[in-house]
């Protein structure tokens, strides 16, 4: 068959070839050979937040069915569930952080924390690429990182944790420095991203706005608003665009028959899903499998 199943990847499998926390961080070098166990070229997910920084090496990522440039210098980040694989033209070395949201939240509020580093769940491009001074900075953060992961002293954790705030801050601001119109608050988003971030949490068990509105405290009026006033579009279209990119994802990378996507996707009528599809995707789910090259199993 013309596609692949993807494969998810829990934090605990790094174990033999890291520094960590088990259930809470990993840290270690990222190198070209791999680590025999995480095949970095087929489509899969991660059930941890992961950043990767290239200190050499170029290629694509494939990431949600687009293709970005990568080099040294450049920097991966990613929300658990996103599927994505490389695929090297040069050998790529660098450093590799995996962690969960509850080591990186802590005591403190986990919506407050996840709103200040939106960008691990907002960004359409997962790269971020330095140069000069910034890409220095970037790669002596990551060796401290990596060194006080090492470490045996009782505050390593702490120290660790210092570090992958500060990367995420400093990411944060090298993205918002690339960005046209800065004028909002970092507080602005702070409903909308919260959405987004249950969206991901929650999907595919929750579907419907209400239950969204609910569960953030608030009116399905006040939530389209401010969706609408920060995206441009409804909680009932990042819902619907949610599913199609889950679909796509079903269709070219599994075995699984419509009928069978339908139902993992919620949808109780398969011929429903057909329609659902076609009328956002512009074809039938056979169509677009049939249709769309897959290029990452080319990886």
């Amino acid at each position: 068959m013309p596609f692949t199943s993807f494969v998810q990847y829990s934090l605990s499998t790094y174990a033999d070839s890291s520094y960590q926390r088990p259930g809470n961080y990993s840290v270690f070098p990222y190198k070209a050979e791999g680590d025999g166990i995480h095949d970095r070229q087929v489509p899969h997910r991660h059930d941890f937040y992961q950043l990767i920084w290239l200190t050499e090496g170029s290629g694509t990522l494939t990431c949600d069915l687009k293709e970005w440039p990568f080099r040294a210098g450049s920097l991966f980040f990613a929300a658990p569930g996103r599927l994505h694989c490389w695929r090297p033209q040069t050998p790529a070395r660098g450093f590799a952080l995996g962690f969960t949201d509850e080591f990186l939240c802590g005591d403190s509020n986990r919506s407050s924390i996840l709103a200040r580093f939106a960008f691990l769940h907002e960004s359409e491009n997962p790269l971020l690429t330095l140069s000069g001074a910034d890409q220095e900075e970037m790669t002596h953060l990551f060796s401290r990182l990596l060194s006080e992961a090492a470490s045996t002293e009782s505050v390593r954790d702490d120290v660790v944790h210092a570090y992958i705030m500060i990367v995420l801050a400093k990411t944060r601001s090298w993205l918002r420095a690339g960005e046209e119109g800065q004028g909002e608050s970092p507080g602005a988003k702070s409903l909308s991203t919260r959405f987004r971030h249950a969206l991901e949490e929650h999907f595919p068990r929750l579907l419907k706005v209400s239950d969204y509105a609910a569960l953030l405290h608030t009116s399905r009026t006040q939530l389209n608003q401010d969706l609408r006033l920060h995206t441009g579009r409804t909680a009932s279209e990042h819902i619907h665009e949610r599913l199609l990119l889950e679909a796509k994802r079903l269709l070219l990378y599994t075995d699984s028959t419509v009928s069978e996507i339908a139902y993992k996707l919620c949808f109780q009528d398969p011929s429903y899903f057909c329609r659902f599809f076609r009328l956002r995707a512009g074809v039938s789910p056979g169509e677009f499998r049939a249709g769309t090259p897959v290029q990452l199993t080319a990886c």
